[in-house]
């Protein structure tokens, strides 16, 4: 049995995106390539997945993503040249549009006063954190 390439399904055609830049950004993951070669992917697919160009995931790939990015599927996928009904889920979904937020910039021009200030108001939070 022959078995055909998906030849209908190109990035270009595909509204809904794999788009791992911005949790990359949010985990301070300084390169992607080397993190997705260490946790199981072949060159080829971090490839394809870091250019914008995977056409396909599959479970196996979602859930390694999911359980070393500590996120849900949700987290992983944006919406590109799509706009759906209101109300629809997808809506959820955040666009490639969307700009990206390091959290670790925020920090990057506070005074030591205010940092500390910050960190007391986080373990106030979060007794259990090691910070």
């Amino acid at each position: 049995m022959l078995r055909h390439k998906r030849k209908g399904i190109s990035v270009p055609k595909s509204s809904i995106i794999l788009h791992l830049k911005p949790i990359f950004a949010l985990r301070n993951i300084l390169h992607p390539n080397a993190f997705l070669l260490q946790n199981g992917f072949n060159t080829g697919s971090a490839q394809k997945i870091l250019k914008g160009k995977a056409v396909q995931i599959n479970f196996r790939q979602l859930t390694t993503l999911c359980l070393t990015l500590n996120c849900t599927p949700n987290d992983l996928f944006a919406l590109r040249d799509l706009t759906p009904p209101t109300g629809h889920q997808l809506e959820k979904l955040p666009k490639t549009t969307d700009e990206i937020i390091n959290p670790l910039d925020q920090f990057k021009n506070l005074g030591l006063e205010d940092l500390t200030t910050f960190k007391k108001l986080f373990n106030l939070n979060n007794p259990n954190s090691s910070i």
